[in-house]
């Protein structure tokens, strides 16, 4: 990416509008997000913390209260050696279920790179992994949608973006879904 097309979306990103909690919460329940009483109570409690930047911050805070409908990463971690552990879980979380995710062990190959080792629905599966420290290498989730391509499923982990956040948005949904989201809240999920 050149430095005019960061530039740019930075500028898209930090120009966007502040919107009503109700319209976000509107927004989010026609894209089939649940929010439990007491937490709609809070956001219409606290209006002033969630309408800017727009559906960023409440959806940070669903995270924390339904992780089975989005997650939010954190690429550093003080304990490198359990964040793709701790990665898996969240990820597994937010399949609902659907599949089952686990392990998480890495180790050291040739050319500076990390094996992580994990295990898909039983299957042992492997991932070489840059090594960055204690950072995560997100291609993780590039790597887990070709392994979820194979088995014909349809939902995939899509991602969102934006300067504003400590990482990444992560949902488990279809592509499909994503122009909808998109569409609906300026926020672009991508298949990651």
């Amino acid at each position: 990416m050149d430095l005019d097309h960061f530039a740019g979306l930075l500028s898209a990103q930090l120009r966007r509008p502040a919107v009503p909690v109700e319209q976000q919460l509107s927004t989010l329940k026609r894209l089939n997000f649940h929010f439990s009483p007491d937490l709609e109570t809070h956001f219409q409690a606290h209006p002033e913390s969630y309408e800017d930047p727009a559906y960023l911050t409440l959806l940070c805070r669903l995270a924390q209260d339904a992780p089975d409908q989005v997650l939010v990463t954190v690429p550093e971690s003080p304990t490198p050696e359990i964040m793709y552990r701790e990665l898996l879980k969240g990820l597994c979380a937010l399949t609902g279920g659907s599949y089952s995710l686990s392990g998480g062990d890495l180790a050291p190959i040739s050319g500076g790179n990390r094996i992580l080792t994990f295990s898909l629905n039983g299957a042992a599966c492997g991932y070489e992994a840059q090594d960055l420290g204690g950072w995560l290498d997100m291609g993780l989730l590039t790597h887990l949608n070709r392994l979820l391509s194979q088995r014909e499923e349809k939902r995939r982990f899509l991602t969102v973006e934006d300067i504003r956040l400590p990482g990444q948005l992560v949902f488990f949904r279809s592509p499909q879904w994503a122009q909808f989201f998109a569409a609906a809240t300026s926020l672009d999920a991508k298949e990651a």
